[in-house]
């Protein structure tokens, strides 16, 4: 028997109007995705990375940029400013999770080169590389997810973090 209180009458007024702004909101989103993967992202960012040892501590500096949907990040990694290697990933840009300022980088192609000189790098960026390049030749796709934990226009910086792996980068805004 259908029960016509007061109460059950305004929850059926009430999801149109929810639909409504459902609605809204995923036009809203799917508009901001778009202005976000045609502007692309250009970030220069830089860190610290510490080994058991402390001869083993490097300076890194990370460029991302994408255009369209394709990105290609640059880490390069020094001690005492002298320049040691540097890891280059391409992919393409899959997602974006406006809720969690998250995007989703699906990762197919890498190269590392190290600089003149160099024959060989500290054990655990050794093996960040090495990590790297099994789940290229296993998969051929890696996932990178960026999180942007903070952003300031005005000020011209972001912190992000990648994951897999859990290092907080400071980045300058380009």
């Amino acid at each position: 028997m259908a029960d016509f209180s007061p109460r059950n009458k305004f929850r059926l007024k009430a999801w149109p109007i929810l639909f409504s702004l459902l609605a809204v909101v995923i036009l809203v989103f799917g508009l901001h995705y778009y202005h976000l993967s045609e502007d692309g992202i250009d970030l220069v960012c830089t860190g610290s990375s510490y080994g058991e040892d402390a001869s083993d501590d490097l300076d890194l500096t990370l460029t991302l940029e994408t255009k369209a949907k394709l990105v290609t990040l640059n880490y390069q990694f020094y001690r005492k400013d002298s320049p040691l290697g540097k890891i280059t990933f391409r992919g393409v840009l899959d997602t974006l999770d406006v809720a969690n300022l998250t995007y989703r980088f699906l990762i197919d192609a890498g190269e590392f080169q190290l600089s003149f000189g160099q024959n060989a790098i500290p054990p655990h960026m050794s093996s960040i590389i090495d990590s790297a390049k099994w789940a290229l030749e296993h998969s051929k796709i890696a996932n990178l997810d960026l999180q942007i934990i903070e952003m300031n226009n005005a000020e011209g910086y972001a912190v992000i973090q990648f994951n897999p792996g859990n290092g907080i980068w400071i980045c300058e805004l380009d």
